[in-house]
């Protein structure tokens, strides 16, 4: 079924400042002891420019951390276990072979806009997201659900498997058996779309008509900021949150970095690895460490003849000292990645991936005897804080393998990821990945499986793809094993090395009570729990 170029996409790599998860609070949310909420006031972020901002369309973090704030899906992801929890849908449940999932909502839902939300108000989004004349790039991930095809070939209008039985009532009929799914609506592509959206595309892309606790005021100001106020009226209650939130956009990490240290910005939930040395000495307790899931790796372009030998790759992974660049570079906060399946995550093995580990006389022999090129072209994306490290690989490879130069190509994120998807990469590159939802499919899945949207590798395993469709129709309790097995074939193959998993370090002014700040599994910021003290 997982055919089409888009299959179950989704936050590709951002700014890994833009993509990641598990997070450890450190205080409360901001309530007061008898339960209510003890917030309110206006707080300004730090966000960067996104490349989407309609649900179906965003890939990535710098819009995604957002547009979860104007919505809420059928599901949410709890914060404290990580395991599904209501969201519009107020419960759910499938038949025994998982193909056909019923989802009950509340009744008490509505846009910001006054429009109610009913069970045809999902068919109607789904229908419109996976509609090809709509481009939306999510559109993969309903891939899962009977009729897909037939509306990607033009052979059907509707989602056969999308069904309103009544008001309140949905009923899924998947192609495949899929345990995930209810993790997996709580994603993005997944968030209710009121009719005013689908019919006017362009104007709710400037200005999203959302369902969440928050909702838009005015438009979002590309490159500068998007505002937002809380919804008074949103049936899950409030967070204890400031009432107001300013999404500054910075096209470098660093300047925000600053302008927090000014006072001129409340919050940045991810310090750029250069200054991690001096968070101390400029913020004292004005900061919160928070482990995460977030993974960084290097990419190869498969699609390019000098790495198709997977020698070749596994020598550039063992050419570089991970511990070396974690300690020098990013002043330890970082864990070296020996695995895919986050640490995080109870699936995850420790030592993994025999290609991680640094062995320069093994890898000069391998890079070698593969033919490896002599010269390299690494890519990454600009202002984000990625410049240090990545020039500390490039001199590795240079002085453990026989490349005699390396030159560097960096551009800003949302041109970054439309170079990976014409495929004009010619050498390495850096991404990140983030989990939308606490699943080891979905730590290899979206990026891995032949045509998914964000496998800009051009990796294609029948093994791996395999062991996913079978993991993905085992009850979760018995899967792991199986995503394992996909995990050892990702780390054989290696489109992509693991570099390391991330370390948050969140820095803010006096105006924020360092209890309420938050940074989930995904290095989102939970502004919403965010207290502004004055």
């Amino acid at each position: 079924m997982m055919t089409a170029k888009n299959s179950r996409v989704t936050i590709a790599g951002a700014s890994v400042a833009a993509l990641l998860l598990a997070a450890c609070g450190n205080g409360d949310n901001g309530n007061g002891e008898d339960g209510q909420a003890a917030g309110g006031g206006t707080v300004s972020v730090y966000n960067c420019e996104p490349q989407e901002f309609t649900p179906g369309n965003s890939t990535e973090v710098c819009g995604s951390k957002m547009l979860e704030q104007l919505f809420t899906g059928l599901t949410t992801v709890d914060l404290e276990t990580y395991e599904v929890a209501e969201g519009v849908a107020t419960n759910w449940d499938s038949n025994d072979e998982q193909t056909v999932w019923t989802f009950e909502i509340g009744e008490d839902w509505t846009f910001h806009n006054g429009d109610p939300i009913t069970a045809q108000t999902f068919v109607d989004t789904f229908n419109w997201t996976v509609d090809p004349e709509n481009a939306q790039a999510g559109a993969g991930f309903y891939d899962v659900f009977a009729g897909y095809e037939d509306v990607v070939s033009g052979d059907a209008d509707e989602l056969e498997g999308v069904r309103a039985v009544d008001d309140y009532t949905l009923e899924f009929e998947l192609e495949e058996p899929f345990s995930p799914l209810p993790l997996m609506l709580s994603y993005t592509a997944f968030y209710p779309v009121p009719d005013q959206g689908r019919e006017d595309p362009d104007a709710f892309e400037s200005s999203p008509i959302g369902n969440g606790e928050y909702q838009m005021d005015g438009e979002w100001v590309h490159d500068v900021e998007v505002n937002m106020d809380r919804y008074e009226d949103y049936p899950l209650g409030s967070s204890g949150g400031p009432d107001r939130v300013e999404w500054r956009i910075y096209n470098d990490v660093e300047t925000a970095y600053r302008d927090v240290q000014a006072g001129q910005l409340d919050i940045l939930e991810q310090t750029p690895p250069n200054l991690l040395p001096q968070v101390d000495a400029d913020f004292g307790d004005n900061q919160a460490t928070f482990e995460t899931a977030s993974y960084e790796y290097f990419g190869f372009p498969l699609y390019q003849e000098e790495f198709q030998d997977p020698d070749v790759r596994h020598a550039l992974s063992m050419a570089i000292d991970r511990e070396q660049i974690i300690e020098t570079i990013f002043d330890g906060a970082r864990t070296p990645a020996n695995n895919i399946i986050p640490p995080t995550l109870p699936q995850a093995r420790e030592d993994a991936c025999e290609y991680c580990e640094f062995d320069p006389d093994a890898a000069a022999e391998l890079y070698e005897e593969a033919g490896g090129p002599s010269e390299l072209t690494y890519y990454f994306n600009s202002g984000a804080g990625h410049e240090d490290y990545v020039e500390a690989i490039a001199n590795m490879w240079q002085e453990h393998l026989p490349i005699d130069d390396v030159s560097f190509q960096s551009l800003e994120f949302a041109q970054y990821l439309d170079l990976q998807e014409e495929e004009n990469i010619t050498g390495p590159y850096r991404l990140g990945w983030s989990l939308s939802y606490p699943s080891p499919q979905y730590a290899m899945e979206p990026i891995y499986l032949t045509g998914a949207a964000s496998n800009y590798f051009g990796y294609s395993s029948d093994e791996f793809d395999s062991l996913i469709k079978e993991a993905n129709a085992t009850d979760p309790e018995e899967a792991d094993e199986i995503y394992q097995q996909a995990e050892d074939v990702l780390l054989e193959d290696m489109p992509g090395a693991p570099l390391w998993f991330g370390e948050n370090v969140a820095v803010h002014t006096d105006r924020i009570d360092n209890s309420s700040v938050l940074v989930d599994q995904r290095s989102f910021l939970r502004v919403e729990q965010l207290v502004v003290t004055d």
